[in-house]
């Protein structure tokens, strides 16, 4: 399957300076575990999810404190010609949750996350068993 059919739009996201407090409720006001940090030229220069904040509030910072100190500056991408199969493998290989979709300029246009696999594959799983089972009561 294309990713550019699979993936979560629009890409939610915030600027280094922007506070813990802000993006909590930037990520509770659409529902969705992470932001993509991007610069004045909206080119993808962190993320922060959920997990990095519960982290950095278990370490003593505070709601006032930027997106910058917390956010994972490493972030894997994946192109948006790829397909869901070798999106789910980088996630798998890179060990990350969150997979921000890119166009060619490098921008973000998507989002992909580990739930949204799963119940990608939880329906193919089950239109699979039930072709299965249909396939079996048709036999003599």
């Amino acid at each position: 399957m294309n990713l550019q059919a699979f993936m979560q739009t629009p890409v939610y996201g915030c600027k280094r300076a922007a506070t813990l407090e802000m993006a909590a409720r930037d990520m509770e006001a659409h529902n969705v575990g992470s932001l993509v940090v991007t610069d004045d030229e909206d080119r993808i220069v962190g993320i922060i999810t959920d997990r990095d904040m519960a982290i950095a509030l278990g370490h003593g910072k505070g709601p006032a404190t930027s997106v910058e100190e917390v956010m994972s500056t490493e972030v894997v991408t994946v192109s948006i010609d790829a397909d869901v199969e070798s999106a789910a493998s980088e996630m798998d290989r890179r060990r990350v949750r969150h997979l921000p979709v890119v166009n060619d300029r490098g921008r973000p246009v998507g989002m992909v996350c580990l739930d949204d696999l799963y119940h990608y594959l939880a329906r193919a799983t089950s239109a699979l068993a039930g072709a299965l089972r249909a396939q079996g009561s048709a036999r003599p």
